[in-house]
């Protein structure tokens, strides 16, 4: 019963998709299925929308060492969690990874300690084998609770969340999926009624964060 999801692009997938992803992501938007409702404590409930979005107009910057993320902690939510890099499937499905208990990091985007650009790191709510995932926890994070992504180089950045926002999938705000404007940080995961037909929920969350 597993109906792998991820977040589409929109447009006809070509040859050469993954080479252009770049230029692509300003279309693109979001459809995490996540499956097993009944792991979840009431999914459908929506938390409230709260905070001041971060601006996501152009911003310069110095250029930055770039190093992958490992892992995120969001102390008193979420344990730390190991995150993957990831790009588009032969489908033009951003292939997040199918366990729950890992992360995916949109490589396309903005590297954790970007001086500009959204670090992007989404994944699924559940699934029906391994029941509820760490992003469970994104619907009850305050606002004003510090993440911390660790990268491959060993450091460690913060970011303190500003922002809750709950968007109908087909809403997903494209400049999520962007390496220019200011630097911020966007978690995504599944929320809304669960649609037992499509497999699959029908809004996504996103907390925002700045750096700190």
């Amino acid at each position: 019963m597993t109906d792998k999801g991820g977040l589409w692009l929109r447009g006809e997938p070509g040859p050469d998709r993954l080479l252009v992803w770049a230029g692509l992501a300003a279309a693109a938007s979001v459809a995490l299925t996540c499956l097993w409702p009944g792991a979840a404590a009431d999914p459908a409930v929506r938390a409230p929308d709260a905070g001041a979005l971060p601006s996501a107009t152009s911003a310069g910057g110095a250029a930055h060492a770039a190093s992958p993320p490992l892992t995120l902690a969001i102390p008193g939510h979420v344990e730390r969690t190991p995150v993957d890099p990831v790009t588009a499937d032969t489908n033009g499905v951003l292939a997040v990874p199918e366990s729950p208990a890992r992360l995916g990091w949109w490589a396309l985007g903005a590297h954790p300690g970007a001086t500009r650009g959204t670090l992007l790191l989404a994944g699924h709510l559940d699934s029906a084998d391994e029941g509820a995932g760490p992003l469970e926890a994104l619907h009850e994070v305050p606002i004003g609770a510090r993440v911390h992504v660790t990268t491959a180089d060993g450091a460690r950045h913060t970011y303190e969340i500003v922002a809750r926002r709950t968007y109908p999938k087909a809403d997903l705000p494209t400049d999520l999926f962007s390496a220019d404007g200011v630097p911020r940080l966007a978690l995504v995961t599944c929320a809304g009624l669960f649609d037992p037909d499509a497999h699959a929920y029908a809004d996504n969350l996103v907390l925002y964060g700045v750096p700190r």
